[in-house]
This record gives structure tokens, C-alpha cells and sequence, in this order.
């Protein structure tokens, strides 16, 4: 199948730009914090799309805000402030 692109995942971000705590979505949505934190962290394997339909929902916000296919040609940053292609 060759190389492909990655999620991006952008839920921090959008909690961040909605002034919401981790504490309080994962209080109000009933999920664990080591959960929430995986998903930050982009260090999940399989998506749980109830989950992400219920933060869509409770950030009143679109799927393409929570996380975004990034194509294996195109750059990103890599934390060591180096371009590279994926």
C-alpha cells in the first residue's frame, strides 16, 4: 500500500480557541482523562466516531475542526523545527 498521510488531531486546539477545559469536557461528555489526553496527543489507533461526534456536538463545531487528513506530500513542521515530507 505504500507510505499515506496521517490525522492530524485537533482537539486541544479547539478546546483551547473555546475557552474548555479538559477537566470540564471530560466531566460533562463522561469520558475518561487518559482517553481525552491519547486523542490530544494524536497516539490513537482506532477512532472512536461516537466520541467525536459527541464533541462536535458539545463544541458546536464540524468534524473537519476535530481532525484533518494531512496528505503524505505535503510538509509539516516536525517539533524540531525541520520540514520534512510524510
Amino acid at each position: 500500500m505504500g507510505d499515506v498521510g496521517y490525522l492530524k488531531v485537533k482537539i486541544e486546539e479547539l478546546l483551547k480557541e473555546r475557552n474548555i477545559s479538559k477537566n470540564k469536557i471530560c466531566f460533562d461528555l463522561r469520558i475518561q482523562r487518559t482517553q481525552l489526553n491519547r486523542y490530544c496527543k494524536g497516539d490513537v489507533q482506532r477512532l472512536d466516531v461516537n466520541l467525536l461526534c459527541r464533541i462536535c456536538d458539545y463544541t458546536n463545531c464540524r468534524i473537519q475542526d476535530v481532525i484533518e487528513y494531512i496528505p503524505r506530500t505535503e510538509k509539516v513542521l516536525e517539533e524540531d523545527g525541520e520540514d520534512t515530507v510524510h
